[in-house]
């Protein structure tokens, strides 16, 4: 029996695919171990959206290719984006890389594991839609759910239709049954996830049906049930009454606006504005007043000025997010905007996010003041810390998605031994966390 080593980089979509491949090689005769140095076999599953994640790849693949000095025999696959972005390339490029395979169908895992070639297919294949997953990379308590797998937007700094197709969304029945199956291991916060999960439903029923499938999950009796990677339109204020029906439907909304700026928008080829934009948001919180509002935002777009740079500084201030992620753009062959003039230094990038990264780090400080004196109930992710010689134990509140939000520190000895419990809140901690202590 072969041992076998997985290692999955990138997104939470790329951690289900790993999962999915370590179902069909848990099907088969491998055994999976927790120390590379152990394996006969080392699978990296790559990402390769920009250019970060793309030579975290590749630096993780030769990191890998070290031990094969010391031990021949270890054979390295290359699975994921980057494999599927740049095809039979990186096995001549990295002649360590033993196998490789895209991101079209993850049983071909055990055909890739035989031959040198590149192992992929013409089209994406319906096994990525099977129930079972080795839960590996999943949370203690959570586990993430894909309901459509590709994109049909266009955006200009984005190569991943190009990488995982267009949108093909599955089957409410198909998901329930993998809901289910989440469940019964144990899951009790179900996170949703998609290129675009606004527009689940879209291709395969002719409408949008996110608010039907919520319904449908509600049921199946998770704790808490997230949803990502909403668009900004209209309809997620249909998402938004769902939360305010639903208990189980934390209140939460994860809607990458990318910019403030209508110019930079447009030449994102996203559209949009800071007014509407601020509009969203009020509408939001309009219907659910203590909604947590997490956004994303691409800086230095080729032909952003110091002029675009102030107008979502504005905007940040006025729309007081609660969580916002900021990223340098990263000039992507392919793309539409890689052929755009205007282009900044990595330095100016650098600069513009530290300036916007203050601003907001004050909003966040004050958003999380909200909190103080409440008692929230709140996960406990499996984490322990220590920090300034005291242990804590890491509570994460329905208001933040695992990895990316905040936590909540509570000193060690304050153990409730349950995956939910109910901590007071005692003060921020840190700019973007909060102190409490277990009720």
């Amino acid at each position: 029996m072969k041992k076998v080593f997985l290692d999955a980089l990138g997104c939470p979509k790329a951690l289900v695919d790993a999962e999915r491949m370590a179902y069909f090689l848990g099907t088969s005769s491998f055994e999976f171990v927790s120390d590379a140095e152990e394996a006969d076999v080392i699978i990296v599953n790559t990402c390769g959206f920009i250019e970060d994640a793309k030579q975290e790849s590749v630096d993780t693949i030769l990191q890998y290719a070290q031990l094969k000095q010391k031990k021949p025999s270890l054979e390295i696959v290359a699975t994921g984006c980057l494999v599927e972005r740049y095809k039979g390339e990186l096995l001549s490029l990295v002649p360590e890389i033993d196998h490789a395979m895209g991101v079209k169908d993850p049983s071909l895992i055990l055909q890739t594991l035989s031959e040198r070639e590149m192992v992929d297919r013409e089209e994406y294949h319906d096994t990525q839609w099977i129930t079972e997953r080795n839960l590996q990379f999943s949370g203690v308590g959570y586990a993430y759910l894909k309901v459509s797998e590709g994109c049909n937007r266009q955006c200009g700094f984005c190569v991943i239709p190009s990488i995982r197709g267009m949108q093909r969304s599955r089957s409410i029945e198909d998901i329930l049954v993998e809901a289910r199956f989440l469940h019964e291991q144990g899951i009790e916060e179900l996170i949703l996830i998609a290129e675009d999960t606004m527009s689940y439903g879209l291709d395969l029923y002719g409408e949008r049906r996110l608010p039907l499938l919520l319904s449908e999950l509600v049921k199946v009796g998770f704790t808490w049930i997230r949803v990502m990677y909403l668009y900004p339109e209209d309809d997620v204020f249909d998402v938004v009454r769902m939360m305010r029906e639903y208990p189980q439907i934390v209140p939460y909304v994860d809607i990458p606006l990318q910019h403030a700026s209508s110019f930079v928008l447009q030449r994102m080829r996203r559209g949009g504005s800071s007014e509407e934009f601020l509009r969203y948001i009020a509408g939001m919180r309009e219907i659910l007043p203590d909604i947590s509002i997490r956004s994303t935002f691409v800086i230095g777009y080729p032909g952003e000025t110091e002029e675009d740079v102030e107008v979502l500084a504005r905007f940040l201030k006025d729309a007081e997010l609660d969580r916002v992620g900021f990223f340098a753009y990263s000039d992507e062959e392919g793309s539409y905007a890689f052929s755009l003039d205007g282009k900044l230094s990595k330095r100016e990038k650098k600069a513009r996010i530290a300036y916007l990264a203050s601003l907001q780090r004050e909003v966040s400080r004050k958003r999380l003041g909200r909190f103080v004196g409440r008692e929230v109930v709140c996960i406990d992710d499996g984490e322990r810390v220590e920090l300034r010689g005291k242990s804590y134990k890491l509570f994460r509140t329905p208001y933040d998605a695992p990895e990316i939000d905040g936590k909540v520190y509570v000193p060690l000895d304050e153990e409730s031994g349950e995956l939910f419990c109910r901590v007071k809140i005692e003060g921020v901690f840190q700019d973007y966390d909060l102190k409490g202590v277990v009720v």
